[in-house]
């Protein structure tokens, strides 16, 4: 009996301790690989793939901004009718607001939408003008 009591906690305290090893392996290479670098407009999630009207008195890349910060959008990342949701500095985003862009980052997926192609969220780890 003291045998099995031993083994129960002996197994208690070791079990949580595999688990961890084997999920940062594996999170370490699925990390890895799902670093992408997209090209397409920073844009608004309101606005989905459609073309983007000033508002009264305002750029577009103001009206990207208001619409974010007062609309409850998210910056999102329109390429071709791939439609990708930007994390990363909110700052950088509203400078390039309704410009063409290359972003470098990690992407981690979501449910698609029906009216286009929702890829996912992607965290800007660089973001810069593209070349066109």
């Amino acid at each position: 009996m003291k045998k099995i009591v031993i083994y129960a906690a002996l197994f208690a305290f070791l079990a949580p301790l595999v688990p961890l090893g084997t999920t940062a392996a594996q999170s370490s290479v699925q990390a890895e690989s799902n670093t992408v670098t997209v090209t397409g407009k920073v844009s608004c999630s309101r606005f989905g793939i459609g073309s983007i009207t000033p508002r009264k008195g305002m750029s577009i890349a103001q009206t990207i901004w208001y619409c974010v910060t007062f609309q409850q959008g998210v910056y999102t990342l329109v390429s071709g009718k791939q439609i990708y949701k930007l994390t990363g500095d909110s700052k950088q985003l509203a400078k390039l607001s309704g410009q063409t862009v290359s972003v470098a980052g990690h992407v981690s997926p979501e449910e698609p939408a029906t009216s286009y192609a929702l890829m996912g969220n992607l965290q800007a780890t660089s973001i810069s003008p593209a070349k066109n």
